[in-house]
This record gives C-alpha cells, sequence and structure tokens, in this order.
C-alpha cells in the first residue's frame, strides 16, 4: 500500500519472519523499488547494514530472494486470486468507510477508515496474507 503522510510517501507491506505473526513493513523509497515487482508469496529476505561515514551514520539495504525458480514464475490465475477474499474484504471495508464518514458528517477521512478496517479484517479473517 502506498499512502501519504505529512512526512511524505510511506510503502506499507505485510511481512512474516517464517513465523505465524504478521508485521507491518515501511519499506524506504529504495527497498520498495526493487520489491515492488514481486508477488504474493514470494520469499525474500532483507539486511539492513549500517556504517559511519565521517559523522553520519548511512543505511544500505541488501534484498535477496529466496523464493524457488519456478515460483518465481508462476503466475496466478484469476481464479485463485478471487479465492484469497482480500477484493471482497476491501470492498465491504469501502462501504463501510463510507457509512462511517457519512454517519459522523464527514468527520473521518473514508480512505484511512477503509485501509484500517480492511488491515483489522485480514488479520481477524486468517486469509494467509504473507
Amino acid at each position: 500500500m502506498v499512502g501519504q503522510s505529512r512526512y511524505g510517501d510511506y510503502y506499507l507491506y505485510a511481512v512474516s519472519n517464517g513465523s505465524d505473526t504478521e508485521y507491518s513493513f515501511f519499506a524506504p523509497e529504495e527497498v520498495h523499488e526493487r520489491i515492488k515487482g514481486m508477488h504474493k508469496g514470494d520469499r525474500f529476505e532483507i539486511t539492513k547494514t549500517a556504517g559511519q561515514k565521517g559523522s553520519k551514520i548511512m543505511t544500505r539495504h541488501e534484498i535477496k530472494a529466496i523464493a524457488e525458480p519456478s515460483q518465481q514464475t508462476k503466475q496466478i490465475s484469476p481464479k485463485e486470486s478471487q479465492a484469497d477474499n482480500f477484493y471482497d474484504i476491501m470492498l465491504f471495508s469501502c462501504k463501510d468507510a463510507i457509512k462511517i464518514q457519512t454517519e459522523l458528517g464527514g468527520m473521518m477521512d473514508a480512505k484511512s477508515l477503509a485501509v484500517t478496517l480492511f488491515i483489522a479484517r485480514s488479520k481477524i479473517n486468517g486469509n494467509g496474507i504473507n
């Protein structure tokens, strides 16, 4: 998900570290540019290293794909993409967000509400976000 805050653009990814726990990862632009072409289920490793250059601390991200070659070229069919139910969850979240915004007289941002509802519902429903 791409969004904007008062600090600029952000790139939010749902990731796991091999456990059943899901984490939110706010990728820096350099990382986003390198992983945005990957697909759900693709496995990769990000290593962040820091070093000092003069008085500044410089960070660098190394991204290494660890998926099997056959998985990297696999295309998801329309039938498979509908099986995860994310479309329906997002649609319901958007509709509910508009209802909430209307009920509160426009006090809340429908887009932010929809994203929040989607994240919460996809976690609760256990649809396998990796």
